[in-house]
């Protein structure tokens, strides 16, 4: 009886389980859509632009889009489609690149806010395929948590020009980070650079996610968090922002 009672136990629990995942797919599939609809069907074609919608770049295939999470939010999101940071659209030879477009942009949180927002508080996101909600492109822009802003300035001197493990966790999560060279004005083909390391290690870029920051000392690093499983980590670099920007407060 005592077996008996345990097993039943443990296929409810299962069941219970299954019934959770099922009902997230769902959600999931149902929801996925939801930024790209709004700048399709309200950015693209409805101007001048209007709130969620802050700037539309058609010539330069972009929607500067306000996110609803926080105050001091931003993302850039492509005018196509374009699934994610998975895509080989992002490493074709004449594709726009997003992520200097989104660093380009950053400047557009201090138009939002009162109190003008030093360069070193400011980063760029975007997640893994595995840590988003939407299946759409969408890099987000906001000021960077207080203790990851102080940890990155404390690692400054042990960044360097090539991919390499922080000797310290940012957000409880394992990071690599490489810094674009000394007095470089041009940010360029961020995806481009994380390939190379993807390739070179045999791995996917929709494992990774990935974000840019700027020091204290004027120095540019890219940051990337590749997905474990196993570390309850799914690759989202967004987990290093502040929607708040209470660093700035």
């Amino acid at each position: 009886m005592l077996k008996r009672k345990w097993i039943n136990i443990f296929l409810g629990v299962a069941l219970l389980l299954l019934i959770v995942i099922v009902s997230y797919i769902s959600w999931f599939k149902i929801n996925s859509n939801a930024l790209w609809n709004i700048v399709n069907t309200q950015c693209i074609p409805l101007l001048p632009t209007t709130l969620p919608c802050l700037k539309v770049e058609q010539e330069k295939h972009y929607v500067l889009f306000k996110d609803k999470k926080g105050p001091l939010h931003n993302l850039i999101i492509p005018t196509e489609k374009i699934t994610g940071i998975e895509s080989s659209q992002l490493l074709e030879q004449h594709s726009p690149d997003y992520f200097a477009i989104a660093w380009q942009e950053r400047g557009s949180l201090s138009q939002q806010t009162n109190h003008p927002i030093p360069e070193h508080l400011l980063a760029i996101a975007v997640n893994s395929q595995y840590g988003r909600s939407q299946n759409q492109l969408h890099i987000h822009i906001a000021c960077l948590k207080p203790e990851i802003n102080k940890t990155l300035n404390q690692l400054s001197s042990t960044i360097t020009t090539h991919w390499a493990s922080l000797s310290s966790e940012l957000a409880g999560h394992h990071y690599l980070a490489k810094k674009f060279p000394e007095g470089s004005n041009h940010v360029e083909n961020s995806f481009h650079q994380l390939n190379e390391y993807v390739i070179k290690h045999h791995d996917k870029m929709g494992n990774f996610g990935l974000a840019m920051v700027q020091l204290k000392d004027g120095s540019k690093v890219l940051l990337a968090n590749r997905l474990n499983f196993g570390d309850l980590n799914l690759g989202s670099a967004g987990e290093l922002l502040d929607y708040q920007c209470l660093a700035n407060q």
